[in-house]
């Protein structure tokens, strides 16, 4: 993730190493692994045991790294929200959608949503 994402954040993500992409060579945060670029932050994650890498933003971190993932996990929040930070547009002719689920409003979350799982079409 990039630098403002986890700043936004209460606390580092539990149960998986956080890896945070930052150009500022004096950042450092405890339990938390920084890298200077993408490269370096998907070379920390490939030496962890993780199954599987997250790309959880900003923007400039989903518009870099778009054309490098097999799979998108996206959230679609019914709702209209303040917010300056998006996802790139998803090409159908580079991407398949894999399933999509739609969840009402609850106790948890205040808007309904639909989530979504994309496979790059090979």
């Amino acid at each position: 993730m990039g630098r403002k994402t986890y700043e936004s954040m209460e606390m580092e993500l539990a149960g998986r190493i956080n890896i945070v992409v930052t150009e500022k060579t004096n950042w450092h945060r405890d339990n938390v692994a920084i890298a200077h670029t993408i490269q370096d932050a998907i070379d920390k994650a490939k030496e962890s045991d993780a199954k599987e890498i997250f790309i959880i933003g900003g923007g400039e971190i989903f518009r870099q790294t778009i054309n490098m993932v097999d799979r998108i996990y996206r959230t679609l929040v019914h709702a209209i929200v303040e917010g300056d930070t998006f996802y790139p547009e998803i090409d159908t002719a580079k991407w398949k959608l894999h399933s999509r689920r739609s969840f009402a409003a609850d106790e948890k979350n205040n808007y309904p949503f639909t989530f979504e799982v994309w496979d790059r079409i090979e």
